[in-house]
């Protein structure tokens, strides 16, 4: 496995949380124990616009950074890891529900870190 792959399996994953949360809203208010509202609503698809836009650079970036990409990995994978400890903290504090969707996401987060970090350290 490279970097630009992962890059591009991050912007993969990105995506269905994209389409989550501008096609199945309710699905994620489920998720994560929200009251739903026409407020949140509308966060939600400015939400989804922001994940549309980190996923579109991270499908980008390996073809414009070139020999840079490595230094690029090294951030990204520091702020994967940040959404993972948030993650862990929401659950832990009651935030965010105990449930299967919230660990594997929450897990995602570090793996994509992890691979991340070690691509990058190979490149």
């Amino acid at each position: 496995m490279n970097l630009s792959l992962v890059f591009k399996l991050a912007a993969g994953f990105m995506a269905l949380w994209v389409l989550q949360m501008w096609f199945l809203p309710s699905m994620v208010e489920e998720t994560f124990g929200w009251n739903s509202s026409p407020d949140l609503r509308v966060l939600m698809r400015y939400m989804g616009m922001a994940m549309a836009a980190l996923a579109t650079l991270h499908w980008t970036l390996p073809m414009w950074a070139e020999e840079n990409l490595s230094n690029f990995g090294m951030v990204t994978a520091f702020f994967w890891a940040l959404f993972g400890v948030m993650g862990v903290y929401d659950i832990l504090m009651g935030i965010s529900p105990s449930s299967a969707p919230n660990f594997i996401s929450t897990a995602m987060n570090f793996v994509f870190s992890a691979l991340f970090y070690l691509n990058s350290r190979k490149s």
